[in-house]
Parts: structure tokens; sequence; C-alpha cells
């Protein structure tokens, strides 16, 4: 049987020390009919030099290079160099394990599903199920076994045809776009394989203490409730639960750093106000996180002194 061509779609920016490991665990893989896309965004350290290295010595390599525009700009441009029957996202600092590529593409082929998704090395999770459209779409608001990254998910690549990466949102934006996408899915497969080994890294934004472009994530969950609203009512108390949870982890988030009282955690707080009786509703979350939310959503203050009620 013909191996379809999977595109392996990496962003790169100031990722030198980390870089080689990443291309290395994706060329030595046993899945070889790969298209591998990386684009630069302007880095300032030697990673574009490692990227052409690598396209020198290697057909499958695709190196693309531009002025510094944000990761959301670079995914776009990964997006558009893709020819892949299926895509998958690695983040240059991340790498693969053995044999991952082999065995997530066996696993599609068994049931000809539209999105395999798999695990991070060392997270426990031991999923192993199969999501039909519509319970794709409830687990994925409840953002607890099935969440929002794009980096643990081989994806069709049709089914990206049309959407685009905003460039507004630079915090939740492979959420957004996870969303989009999985209204087109007709199947959803969940493996247990551990097969992605995630870096974490300080100096990207996901692991940064805080950055005023993590507020960004607002907008994102307005959009996907806006949605919900208009397309699947049925599971809104979810969707508006679970955009009060993340809201609240923000501004715990930014109390911690000791962000000051602004228009944007006003704007936090009134989400958790208008949507925090949701969380012990549709049960979420815990008791704790329940009352955190309360606290939070009517004084700002209080939140550094009961953050310590959250992980």
């Amino acid at each position: 049987m013909d191996k379809p061509l999977l595109s392996i779609l990496i962003p790169v920016y100031n990722v030198e020390p980390f870089l080689r490991e990443c291309l290395d665990s994706v060329l030595g893989q046993s899945y070889d009919n790969l298209q591998v896309v990386m684009v630069n965004d302007g880095s300032s350290d030697g990673s574009l030099a490692i990227m052409n290295e690598y396209s020198a010595r290697d057909s499958r390599v695709e190196v693309y290079s531009r002025e510094n525009r944000g990761v959301a700009a670079t995914r776009n441009d990964l997006l558009d160099h893709a020819t892949g029957e299926f895509v998958l996202f690695v983040d240059s600092d991340d790498w693969l394990e053995s044999g991952a590529l082999e065995t997530l593409m066996r696993e599609q082929a068994e049931g000809d599903y539209d999105m395999v998704s798999f695990q991070m090395v060392g997270s426990g999770v031991e999923d192993d199920c199969v999501y039909t459209r519509e319970e794709a779409i409830a687990e994925f608001l409840k953002h607890k076994k099935f969440r929002g990254s794009l980096w643990n998910k081989a994806t069709r690549g049709n089914l990206f045809r049309g959407y685009r990466f905003d460039t507004q949102v630079s915090y939740g934006e492979d959420a957004l776009m996870t969303w989009n996408v999985l209204q087109r899915v007709r199947s959803v497969r969940i493996t247990p394989h551990h097969l992605y080994n995630y870096r974490v890294n300080d100096n990207s934004l996901s692991h940064s203490y805080f950055s005023e472009k993590k507020f960004s994530a607002y907008y994102a969950w307005s959009k996907i409730c806006e949605d919900v609203s208009a397309k699947y009512p049925q599971h809104l108390d979810i969707a508006r639960a679970r955009f009060a949870i993340e809201m609240t982890l923000l501004l715990r988030d930014a109390a911690r750093c000791g962000v000051d009282y602004n228009e944007h955690i006003r704007q936090l707080q009134a989400v958790v106000r208008d949507y925090g009786h949701l969380i012990g509703k549709t049960r979420l979350s815990s008791r704790s996180m329940r009352l955190y939310a309360f606290a939070v959503s009517h004084c700002y203050r209080l939140t550094r002194i009961v953050s310590r009620w959250l992980p």
C-alpha cells in the first residue's frame, strides 16, 4: 500500500540550541514519505544556517525565510507550502520518538481517520478511543482529555483549506484553528502512544511567566463561544464554562507576575462573573477552582493572596 505524503511543518525562531535534535528526530523516522517544511521567522541566531545545512543534504527539506511576524503568520506560510495528504506541526525545540510517524500513520490507515491524536512522553495519559465529529467537538470544549494543541495531531491537509491562523491571536491561535478544523472531520482517533517530547523552553510564549500577548486568548475563546452559540447551542454551557476557566487562569498568571489592574483585567473578570457559575453546573473543574473564580472576578487584589489555591 502506498504511503500518504506527510507534511511536517516546523516554525523556527531563535532555536539554535535545539533545532538539530528536532530535525534529526524527524528525518531519521522509518516513515520516510515526508515533506519537511521550515519557515524561519526572522531568527537572529544561527537557526537559518542550520536549516540551510539540512536542506542541502536532504531533498525532503524545504526552507523559507522572512522578517519576524509572529507564530500565527509563520504557520500560515507553512500551510501555504504544505502539499501532503496529512500535516503535522512540530515545534522546533521539541523532538519525536523513534518510530513515531510509522505508528501514527499506521493508526490513521486502520480507520481512515481524518485526525489522529497522540500523547506527550511522560504525560501518563493513556486515552484510547475514537470520536465522531460531534463527540470530538464536545470533548474539545471540555478541554480536558482533548485539547487545542496542534503538535499532537496529524490532520488531513484539505481540512485546513480556506482557514488562516488569526495573526491578532498570539496565545490560543492553535486552539482556534483546531476548533475550525474539527467542524470538518468525520472521525478522530485518540491513541495511547507517547510519541512527542515537549521541551519547556523559558523563551517561548506558552512558558513565559506572563506576557501581555496572552490576553489575546480572550478573543480566541470568545470566538469559539460565538460559534458554539450559533451552531451547537446544546454545548453552550460547556463552552462558556471553559471560557471562564481559561480567563480565571489568565487572571492568576497576571496577578502572580504583578500585572497592574487594566482594561484587559476588567474584561477577563467580566467573563468570569458572567459564566463562572457554569463551572459548577457543568462540573468541569474542582470546588477550589469555582471559589477561586468567584473571588478573583470580584476583587483582583485578592488574586495574589488566594493564588496558592491553584497550581
